[in-house]
């Protein structure tokens, strides 16, 4: 007998940024979405109807003369001609554009007229996460969202959840095993929430539980090809009880004879690396990214870069698979080999580096561009460029040492003090000398003195990442000009003592508490002579 199927969820709003000042956009992305599962014809042509008006928008607000008009080729071609949007979004917005006309016109087929269009739900994925990266373009563009580092559409749960049933319960493999991945992921993600951020109760688990299990199994004797791979998954995670005959390693090496993209060995390679058999772990992870696995790539580059050996190897690789990170982790290369060696080649590879990346929106791209603007090109918009580079950071591949660099172009700014002194370790880790070091020094030194100026007033402290005097003595010890002649100076004598301020902890305690301990003294003084 099946469980109840339980509908309930918190619904996850892919395009909700898009409603405070772009709500016509907003409702079309809206319909495209609530049309995905049930009238994928319908779904284009909203799709479509976004990009016509996204065009109108950007056009606005780039104040283009004449205004966007004709036919949405036209309208694409005049964002083009203006230089103004990036060429990615123009090639998008041309895809997307080409697969909508198509919905909304006729076509004949042995001399009758056909108004149906059918598109395969992974074709469909791909266009919702176009439109997806074109809605965050929008916003960041006009209405000034944050920037993310991955812009990947969830897909949501259909609402239509009764069609699927009746599908699978007539024999669908598919539609059981569309039902037992979406209640995976709901039970996966609470499992996830614990603590004041848990929403649900015991009784909700369990009944999710229940669903997952029965919708599994069914698709599992209905001969689902991924049943295994999913049944292993939920071992590994405890979602479900492993059993005496079947556990966790047992549909892992199940689902490698049907490994075509390298998930199964990832996904085991995980799952043995967190049980104390990393070696063997590791040795399936990069089985699954010799298959072009992104998640196992983006693990190999890290791990190659850490470790340093294998680095060129792994991300051509990666490039070859056209794995995102890979163009952020090629900019980086072709920097560092300019920065060494530099040459109209260099600059050459270096700039066809970051178009690439820029094309394919890789994450943390925008960091490398501004750098390269600020450090090669001069660029006069300092400001600007720095928040385009601090912006981006964020979304860098951990793995990678540009500490140095953001810290080297921000220091000429107070703005940014609290961003120099998160990454001053990581700055200083990277430095190739130690006048390199006491540049670093010095300059937290001067920021520092200039928080302390202003929050003294208030009576408050200054964050940094060693004392104050601790940093200059460091700068000028390593023989830093500007950091002996300030500590020459009244000023810098009066900091190697630690007066007037204080760089960590407590300020100055006030005067009569400093009267109250000078008593205290003299008292004991008193009574050690007794």
């Amino acid at each position: 007998m099946q469980p109840q199927t339980h509908f309930e969820q918190t619904k996850h709003d892919n395009f909700a940024f898009l409603q405070d000042g772009l709500e016509e956009l907003y409702a079309q992305a809206a319909l495209a979405e609530r049309y995905y599962f049930t009238d994928r014809q319908s779904s284009m042509a909203k799709i479509r109807l976004f990009v016509e008006l996204a065009c109108h928008e950007l056009g606005k607000h780039f104040k283009l003369r004449p205004p966007v008009h004709g036919d949405l080729n036209n309208k694409i071609k005049m964002l083009q001609a203006s230089g103004e949007v990036e060429e990615w979004v123009i090639e998008a917005m041309n895809t997307l554009r080409h697969d909508g006309n198509r919905s909304v016109h006729m076509t004949e087929v042995n001399g009758s007229y056909i108004a149906k269009m059918t598109v395969s739900r992974a074709r469909m994925q791909q266009h919702m996460n176009s439109l997806y990266e074109i809605a965050h373009y929008l916003g960041q563009t006009i209405l000034g969202t944050a920037t993310q580092c991955a812009y990947t559409w969830q897909e949501p749960m259909s609402c239509e959840l009764t069609s699927f049933v009746t599908d699978a319960l007539k024999g669908s493999k598919e539609a059981s095993f569309y039902l037992a991945s979406s209640f995976y992921n709901e039970l996966n993600e609470m499992s996830q929430q614990q603590g004041k951020t848990r929403w649900w109760h015991k009784e909700q688990y369990l009944d999710k539980q229940a669903d997952l299990s029965y919708w599994l199994e069914k698709a599992h004797r209905q001969g689902h090809p991924q049943s295994w791979l999913l049944l292993a998954k939920c071992y590994s995670k405890k979602l479900l009880q492993e059993q005496a005959t079947r556990d966790a390693k047992y549909c892992f090496k199940k689902a490698l004879n049907n490994d075509e993209d390298g998930e199964a060995a990832y996904e085991f390679g995980l799952h043995l690396s967190v049980r104390e058999e990393s070696k063997l772990g590791e040795e399936y992870i990069a089985q699954a990214a010799q298959k072009g696995h992104h998640p196992a790539l983006s693990y190999q580059l890290e791990r190659a870069f850490n470790k340093h050996d294998a680095q060129q190897e792994w991300l051509d690789l990666a490039l070859e698979h056209g794995l995102k990170e890979a163009y952020t982790v090629d900019a980086y290369c072709k920097l560092e080999q300019h920065q060494q060696a530099p040459n109209e080649q260099t600059i050459k590879a270096l700039r066809s580096s970051l178009v690439a990346g820029q094309a394919r929106r890789a994450p943390g791209i925008g960091f490398f561009k501004a750098y390269v603007a600020l450090s090669i090109y001069a660029e006069s918009d300092v400001e600007k460029v720095l928040t385009q580079m601090t912006d981006n950071y964020a979304c860098v591949p951990s793995y990678l040492e540009v500490e140095l660099r953001l810290f080297q172009q921000i220091s000429v700014s107070t703005a940014h003090y609290d961003l120099m002194n998160d990454i001053y370790h990581r700055a200083i880790s990277q430095t190739s000398n130690e006048l390199e070091a006491a540049e670093i020094n010095y300059a937290m030194v001067k920021h520092a003195l200039s928080q302390a100026s202003e929050k003294f007033k208030q009576r408050e402290s200054v964050k940094t990442p060693k004392p104050i005097p601790t940093l200059l003595k460091e700068a000028a010890d390593a023989g830093h000009a500007e950091a002996r002649e300030f500590i020459n100076s009244t000023q810098g004598k009066a900091v190697l003592k630690k007066i007037g301020f204080t760089s960590q902890g407590k300020m100055q305690k006030n005067a009569a508490e400093k009267e109250k301990n000078k008593r205290k003294r003299k008292l004991a003084k008193k009574a050690q002579r007794k």
